[in-house]
């Protein structure tokens, strides 16, 4: 059936399946798009890995052949093209290299290639070199993030701005309809759906492109830490159940708040195991680059074994990643394999920087490089990345601590006027029913008339519609903080569970309350005769 409709399709649209070229043209911009987020920091690894390396005495053909096998480093298949031209073509090394920059779209790449060929073809050595040039990726590195980090507090802060404007008009056009009571209102309301999600779309995608790539954890499919594979286990059965839940309580007619509140506590245990999990991480990340640096030094000046070297090595200020250093040395100690060894302990990790770097480090140790040296060169280029993360991670947190109030701030403004008007619109009503045959003799006296056609503005206010109106901007709103969130603080995607949990459980909160406040501190007087 579904190879009937591909060919109907194809012999409409001239032997091409409909929108085939523009499905292809937004792949390949998204695939752009994310190796460019991703090119900085794997220059930085693939620099450290051919650095390191290089301290092995490995030739030329070696170190393009090793390194374009690091499929996990993005830049590593332009390295493999490189290799391509030399073996298969016959061109030298600089040709390779001068080839292949042309095409590259990233500076830094094209820059580095440029490089790397000028020095082959000027007779420098490839360890000089490199070794030279991971001091330059290192630099550049550095002052991308920092210039993503200033244009990411600069884009936070016009986003909740902007999107504070977004709500500002829906709420004049919520007041405009109670007092103008005007009908055919559905392509107003939508406009204002139209205003807030391009308000969002546009904040939100400067934001991703200013953020600087992070990268938390490794993603292997084989081995996580347990926060990870706890998350793994509950994540499909719990958001499944969510989302199914969602329209049963629509249809059975459930609050809205109820429903917000109910979204936020489902998802709340995701969240948090995710939270501490990226807590871990961050904290096994700080430890690494001080045992790695000891761990090479203590193989490279005792001349032992890794084994032997983990056991001297001083653990007491390694609080975060001891416990998985003592279970890595008592597996060695028992002459277990040491590639699944050292698999399980980056598994277990869940950091993404230790699996690259664990990685460099123990590569070039078994191609025979000096401990020393390459634990200095992984310690300086991982702990580079470290310090930069807090000073990202201050800056998160400064956005985070601004986004919650004033998400609770915009959903309390459009709820407690919502609910003022709505409350204010049935206390009329009540007084014009009242007045019943006499309202015809108010509507006589000037004042008392003016009166009355004041309080017509408010009798048709379209309450079904509006409730509905309240809803889908108060969902797009929380829609919209919750990828800020994600997209300023980082970390993997069980974040989103935990800023969906927190942004759900306020919008579902205020969206209840609101108006049972209203009710207590605005009682409109109504006319019990004339």
């Amino acid at each position: 059936m579904t190879e009937t409709v591909q060919g109907t399709a194809r012999v409409v649209s001239g032997g091409k399946l409909p929108f085939a070229n523009v499905m292809r043209s937004l792949q390949k911009q998204y695939d752009h798009i994310i190796e460019e987020k991703r090119m900085a920091a794997d220059l930085l690894f693939m620099s450290t890995y051919m650095a390191a390396i290089t301290t092995a005495g490995v030739t030329r053909p070696e170190i393009f052949g090793y390194t374009s096998e690091r499929s996990e480093y993005v830049p590593t298949r332009y390295f493999g093209k490189v290799e391509h031209y030399v073996k298969r073509w016959n061109y030298s090394y600089a040709e390779g290299l001068k080839i292949v920059a042309e095409k590259a779209k990233n500076p830094t790449l094209k820059s580095l290639m440029n490089r790397y060929a000028n020095a082959i073809e000027s007779g420098v050595p490839d360890e000089d070199f490199l070794e030279r040039e991971l001091e330059t990726v290192r630099s550049v590195y550095r002052n991308n993030l920092e210039q993503g980090m200033e244009m990411l507090k600069k884009w936070g802060d016009a986003y909740i701005a902007m999107l504070f404007s977004g709500a500002l008009v829906a709420l004049i056009i919520m007041l405009s309809v109670a007092i103008f009571s005007s009908d055919g209102i559905e392509g107003t309301l939508k406009s204002s759906y139209a205003i807030i999600i391009i308000i969002a779309f546009f904040g939100l995608v400067t934001m991703y492109r200013a953020v600087p790539e992070d990268r938390k954890t490794h993603g292997l499919p084989e081995r996580c830490s347990r926060e990870q594979a706890m998350i793994r286990r509950l994540e499909r059965p719990m958001v499944i159940a969510t989302l199914c839940s969602v329209p049963i309580l629509f249809l059975i007619g459930a609050s809205a708040g109820l429903i917000f509140i109910l979204v936020g506590v489902a998802l709340a245990p995701l969240g948090i195991i995710g939270f501490l999990d990226d807590g871990l991480i961050v904290a096994r990340d700080k430890d690494f680059p001080t045992f790695i640096r000891s761990l090479g030094s203590v193989m490279g000046g005792k001349g032992i074994a890794i084994t032997q070297a983990i056991y001297d090595i001083d653990r007491k200020s390694l609080d975060a990643i001891c416990p998985l250093i003592d279970a890595t040395y008592s597996k060695l100690n028992l002459g277990l394999n040491e590639n699944m060894v050292w698999a399980r302990f980056i598994g277990e990790s869940g950091s993404n920087y230790i699996y690259k770097y664990m990685n460099i480090f123990r590569d070039a140790v078994a191609l025979g490089g000096s401990p020393d040296r390459i634990g200095q060169i992984v310690h300086t280029s991982m702990l580079e990345q470290v310090l930069l993360r807090e000073k990202r991670h201050m800056i998160a947190m400064g956005f985070v601590t601004l986004l919650v109030p004033m998400h609770a701030a915009m959903i309390a403004i459009l709820m407690f006027l919502f609910s003022i008007m709505l409350t204010m619109s049935k206390a009329i009503i009540a007084v014009m029913e009242t007045l019943g045959s006499n309202q015809a003799a108010l509507s006589s006296t000037s004042s008392i008339g003016g009166m009355a056609s004041g309080m017509n503005m408010f009798v048709n206010f379209p309450e079904g519609m509006m409730t509905t109106y309240v809803v889908i901007i108060i969902t797009l709103l929380t829609i919209s903080n919750i990828l800020a969130g994600k997209i300023v603080y980082g970390g993997d995607r069980y974040i989103t569970y935990l800023f969906t949990s927190i942004l759900t459980i306020v919008s579902g909160l205020i969206y209840i309350i609101a108006p049972i406040v209203v009710g207590m501190f605005f009682n409109f007087p109504t006319f019990t005769g004339v």
